[in-house]
C-alpha cells in the first residue's frame, strides 16, 4: 500500500476523538474488553495518555497508556495498543509506541509496562528485539476466562513487559544493533517439541542448569494452531507456562526472539540477567 497522505500522531485529548477510540476499540475487539470513554477521560486529566495515529482525519491506530506507580517509582502502563486491520504491518505500531515513549519521556516517565500473551510470536519479537524490552514477570490467567476472538476459550497468561525507556538497551534496540540472533544459536533448547502435519506440540523440559542461556520453542502462529488444533494449543499455554516460570526462578529474564524463517515454531531467548545491562 502506498500512503497518498502522510499519517499524522498525535495526543489525544478531545471528548470527539476519545469516543472515537472507544467505538474503535469495539471493532478491533468487542465491547467485553474496552476501555470506557470516562476511564479515558479520567486517566488524561491525571497522568495518562493516548496517542492516535490518522489517515486523513481517519483514526486508524492508538495506543493508551495511564500512571502506575509501585515501590517508590512512577511508570507508565501502556495498557492497549491496536491498530486498524487494513494498515497492519506497515509500521505504525512501532510508531504509536515510539511517540509514546516520546511523550513520557517528557513527562517524567522512565519505564513503560504493559503484558502481552506470551504465545503470539510476532507480539514477542516486537516486543524485545524491536522496542528493547524484557520480561521477568508472568502472570497465569491474569485476567481470567475472556470470551472475546482473541482469547476465548484458554487462560489468560500473560507476560509483564518492562520497557526502561532511556536505557542503552532500548536506544540500541531502536537503531537495530542490539546482537543478532547468530550470537544465541548456541543456547540449549529448554522444551522439546514434535511435529506431525506440520502441527507443534510440546514435550519434555529439561532442568535448568547453570548455562548462560536457553531457547523456549513457541508456535510461529497461535491463532492459526488455535484453529488448527486446540489440543495442542492447550498444550502449549501449560508447558510454557511451566517452563519460563521455572527459568524465572531461577534468575533468567526473557531478553528476545529468534525467529526461525518459513517453520512454524520460534524460540524465546532467555538469560541469566547479569549477563546483559538491563537496567542501565
Amino acid at each position: 500500500m502506498v500512503f497518498t497522505q502522510p499519517i499524522i500522531y498525535k495526543s489525544i485529548i478531545s471528548l470527539k476523538e476519545i469516543q472515537d477510540v472507544v467505538s474503535f476499540q469495539e471493532d478491533i475487539w468487542d465491547k467485553d474488553v474496552v476501555t470506557p470513554l470516562p476511564q479515558l477521560v479520567a486517566a488524561t486529566h491525571n497522568g495518562g495518555n493516548i496517542v492516535g495515529a490518522f489517515k486523513e482525519g481517519e483514526l486508524i491506530g492508538f495506543s493508551y497508556g495511564f500512571s502506575g506507580f509501585k515501590n517508590g517509582k512512577k511508570y507508565l502502563i501502556s495498557h492497549m495498543t491496536g491498530v486498524h486491520s487494513k494498515y497492519r504491518n506497515y509500521g505504525i505500531g512501532l510508531q504509536l509506541k515510539l511517540k509514546q515513549r516520546e511523550w513520557a519521556v517528557e513527562y517524567g516517565y522512565q519505564k513503560i509496562v504493559w503484558t502481552f500473551d506470551p504465545l503470539e510470536a510476532k507480539n514477542a519479537y516486537f516486543n524485545l528485539n524491536k522496542l528493547g524490552a524484557y520480561s521477568q514477570t508472568y502472570f497465569p490467567s491474569y485476567y481470567g476466562e475472556m470470551s472475546d476472538k482473541l482469547n476465548k476459550g484458554l487462560p489468560s497468561d500473560r507476560f509483564l513487559v518492562e520497557w526502561d525507556i532511556c536505557s542503552s538497551r532500548v536506544a540500541n534496540a531502536l537503531t537495530g544493533v542490539l546482537k543478532k540472533d547468530t550470537l544465541v544459536n548456541h543456547y540449549k533448547s529448554l522444551l522439546s517439541y514434535s511435529d506431525s502435519r506440520n502441527i507443534p506440540y510440546p514435550n519434555e523440559r529439561e532442568s535448568i542448569k547453570n548455562e548462560d542461556g536457553y531457547l523456549i520453542p513457541v508456535p510461529a502462529n497461535f491463532q492459526i494452531l488455535k484453529q488448527d488444533d486446540f489440543e495442542a494449543a492447550k498444550a502449549w499455554r501449560y508447558k510454557l507456562r511451566d517452563a519460563v516460570n521455572d527459568a524465572f526462578s531461577k534468575g533468567f529474564v526473557v531478553t528476545g526472539m529468534l525467529k526461525i524463517n518459513l517453520a512454524n515454531i520460534h524460540f524465546y531467548v532467555i538469560e541469566n540477567k547479569s549477563m546483559e545491562p538491563l537496567y542501565d
